[in-house]
């Protein structure tokens, strides 16, 4: 499904899990993985008037750079996947999306060490930032993925749904994804509250996102079960991914940026600050997406 995947690594635990991501999924589906190590100065450390100090400290924040490349690349080496690196001075997050259109990458996998709140505005997020504006889906990961080669990374998926069209994307995205990796997909669409006197139009709004994500399904011919859920958005679909047994989380975003998402929220950047799990976040539909509700057929190329 995927051909080439840009993965970035900085030389964090988070992002040695990326790499590992990134080669794993590449080593399954032949894909190409490009490594990026994008080159910054420390943020404690103040430019001084150019001379040998300053041209050590460039020399030096390179050397680490290569040798960060050097060690994923033989990661990549040892697991048979096809590679590129590169090693590029600038802002990590704008680097990250503008080095994922110019070498037409269609996943970017990004390690994140789980900022939450203010925490996570105050000093920023690589991930939250990149997922907010990439045309591409982005795969957020915390930890190493388990299981060794050759064995589905993620045997069963939890997708949230919502009546909206970048909940369509990823209900799309996933479907693919299933198919083409023969996963189970569990549907899980969460309404805040349900009324006095039964469903809110939020609940059955709720019901006809699970029953077209269903239709998807079955017209895939994917193993797949639906939930509705009552209550708070992110820790019900936490919740369920645990009860369900899930391996990974699939969601749609709208891509919020800045304070805009600290005053709206962003679900699917509060599930991927939290979740233990990976978490795929999609913003773009598929050419394939429904246009009236109605299940689409796959298309030959998966």
């Amino acid at each position: 499904m995927y051909k080439r995947i840009l993965v970035a690594t900085g030389g964090s635990p988070w992002s040695d899990a990326a790499v590992a991501y990134a080669v794993r999924l590449a080593a399954g589906t032949g894909a190409e993985v490009c490594i990026l190590s994008v080159l910054t100065l420390p943020v404690s450390y103040e430019i001084p008037e150019a001379g040998m100090e300053f041209d050590m400290l460039i020399d030096s924040v390179e050397q680490e750079g290569k040798e960060r490349l050097l060690k994923a690349a033989t990661y990549a080496t040892r697991a048979g996947v096809a590679y590129i690196t590169l090693l590029t001075w600038g802002n990590i997050p704008a680097t990250i999306l503008q080095t994922a259109d110019a070498e037409a990458c269609d996943l970017i996998i990004l390690g994140s060490r789980g900022l939450t709140g203010w925490k996570r505005l105050m000093l920023g997020s690589i991930s939250n930032a990149v997922a907010a504006k990439a045309s591409q889906p982005v795969l957020v990961v915390k930890q190493h993925p388990s299981g060794g080669p050759g064995t589905p990374l993620w045997p069963r998926i939890l997708v949230a749904t919502s009546d909206s069209a970048w909940s369509d994307a990823a209900v799309e995205h996933a479907v693919r994804m299933a198919h083409a990796e023969q996963l189970e997909v569990c549907f899980l669409h969460v309404a805040r509250t349900r009324g006095p006197q039964g469903d809110t139009p939020a609940v059955l709004a709720g019901h006809e996102s699970l029953v077209r994500a269903e239709a998807r399904a079955a017209a895939a011919g994917l193993v797949y079960d639906a939930t509705m859920g009552i209550g708070e958005i992110v820790r019900t679909i936490l919740d369920t991914a645990a009860t369900k047994q899930c391996d990974a989380i699939v969601m749609g975003s709208r891509g919020l940026t800045g304070w805009k998402r600290l005053m709206l929220g962003s679900i699917a950047g509060a599930v991927a600050a939290t979740a233990v799990l990976p978490v795929l976040i999609v913003k773009h539909a598929a050419p394939t997406a429904r246009t009236d509700g109605r299940a689409t057929e796959i298309p030959h190329e998966l």
